[in-house]
């Protein structure tokens, strides 16, 4: 009976404790009538990746509410045309927002990369004294205005004392408890006062910083601050007395858990969890900086993988992998899963693996794409035997592309990128159409293909028999010799 009573007990602990953390967004927004909206947060602060917390519909009024579990406190994010909204949100919350007027956002824009949209606050209309929100609007107007009235003239002089009297006036407003999430949040907004008192010593800088505090994975000032200190660190550290050690086992070790354990020796890096960090954001942006070998930093970030010391830094390996592997020819593309364009079923990439597969992205309202259109028919018919031909459209409206697709008797794969954002970061999209190849494995052999109309008929034939030669060659039985009689 006892245990019977504490399992009980225990069942009850938890489904309180989920339900104190969760999270509650709703309100009313007739511009966004029937649309669907997506709440997200930022997923990996090196990469810079997003991933979807919930998605929710605004029905047909504009009323609208969701809900998800948070641990801490966090920023989420909800895209809506060219705007970007944000909100800090504290676990067991419920939060009566005003959505923003819409403005949709311009054909220009869809696949613009330098396209940036603008980062507006949502209101609370049911805001409380201390709301960490408000705290956070009036702590960075008073900290900037007295960084931004203050830094010119403290350059001058050279009297670093004057830049902690920025921090001393600050901090007579906004006061927090030692320890609490704010207190942290305000501790690596002021990094950049320490960035100018100890310039000529970044390991003073560093140890103030991050040695001895513990990784504050959820918040973006400890992001921000973390990815300008540590950026080019290992161009930095090469040249210091303190970091020959790890030089050395840089040019001779492909090993994570080594050069982990090396770097982790100087006094600077007793923190694991920051030093695998430091490592992974140096292996991702020296992966493209071209100052080091891409084959050795892969083979570093795999060896990674799996091999941190949480579930936290073994994702953001994980992740940093899939980026800088993601579209590498001989390597497997990002697998997706998405809607046909009746919406009666989803499909998984690797359901076309046995074939090569063209894969294109594509627009029924985009010119080019339709012109491309007209060849897709063609080689669907004369390529049936040996390659799918799969087009991702990422029409807004599925109805009209299915309708587009049905009147001009297209008999190829088609699928709808179903407002899945996702799939489009992953494969690059930055104009369309594009394309990629796959082999009948489901590896990457052209990444970008050429377009129909680029001479693809003989780059792919070329393709298709030297793959042919060398499945023969693979498939061809021994030869026997009189010793095997």
């Amino acid at each position: 009976m006892r245990i019977f009573l504490l399992l009980i007990f225990m069942a009850l602990t938890k489904f309180v404790g989920a339900q104190n953390n969760e999270v509650r967004l709703w309100g009313n927004a007739l511009d966004y009538s029937n649309m669907r909206l997506i709440v997200e947060r930022q997923s990996n602060y090196i990469t810079r990746s997003f991933e979807e917390v919930k998605n929710f519909l605004v029905d047909a009024k504009g009323n609208f509410s969701v809900s998800f579990p948070v641990e801490d406190i966090t920023k989420i994010y909800i895209s809506l045309g060219e705007i970007r909204a944000y909100l800090y949100v504290e676990p067991g919350r419920t939060y009566l927002i005003t959505l923003p007027l819409y403005h949709p956002l311009r054909p220009e824009n869809e696949f613009n990369p330098f396209f940036e949209p603008e980062t507006v606050v949502l209101g609370i209309q049911n805001s409380y004294p201390n709301e960490i929100n408000k705290k956070i609007v009036s702590f960075e107007e008073k900290y900037n205005y007295l960084f931004s009235k203050n830094i010119k003239r403290i350059l001058i002089t050279g009297n670093k004392n004057d830049l902690f009297k920025i921090i001393d006036q600050t901090e007579v407003e906004f006061p927090a408890e030692k320890g609490s999430w704010f207190y942290y949040y305000k501790h690596f907004k002021y990094q950049n006062i320490y960035e100018y008192a100890y310039s000529g010593t970044p390991r003073q800088v560093i140890y103030n910083g991050f040695s001895k505090i513990p990784v504050k994975y959820n918040m973006d000032t400890y992001w921000a601050s973390f990815n300008k200190q540590f950026n080019n660190f290992f161009q930095y550290y090469f040249s210091t007395d303190e970091g020959q050690r790890f030089k050395e086992t840089w040019n001779t070790s492909e090993s994570f858990l080594l050069l982990a354990a090396t770097l982790g020796s100087d006094t600077l890096f007793k923190n694991r969890e920051l030093v695998e960090l430091v490592l992974l954001k140096n292996l991702y942006t020296g992966f493209y900086s071209n100052t080091y070998s891409k084959l050795k930093i892969t083979n570093i970030v795999k060896s990674a993988e799996n091999n941190c010391t949480n579930a936290q830094n073994n994702k953001i390996a994980s992740d940093i992998l899939n980026k800088i592997t993601k579209l590498n020819i001989g390597e497997p593309p990002p697998n997706f899963e998405l809607p046909n364009l009746s919406g009666t079923k989803t499909v998984l990439l690797e359901n076309y693996k046995g074939k090569f597969v063209y894969l294109c992205f594509a627009n029924t309202k985009n010119y080019a794409c339709k012109k491309d259109f007209q060849v897709l028919q063609q080689m669907a018919e004369k390529y049936k035997n040996d390659m799918y031909i799969v087009t991702v459209l990422t029409d807004e409206n599925r109805e009209e592309a299915m309708a587009y697709v049905k009147n001009n008797n297209f008999s190829w794969e088609f699928l709808h990128f179903g407002q899945n954002g996702k799939v489009l970061f992953d494969y690059n999209i930055k104009a369309l159409p594009t394309y990629y190849l796959l082999n009948p494995e489901g590896n990457m052999i052209m990444s970008p293909a050429p377009a129909p109309e680029e001479n693809f008929a003989a780059v792919f034939s070329e393709i298709y028999n030297s793959y042919r030669r060398a499945q023969q060659r693979k498939d061809r039985p021994k030869t026997r010799s009189i010793y095997d009689l």
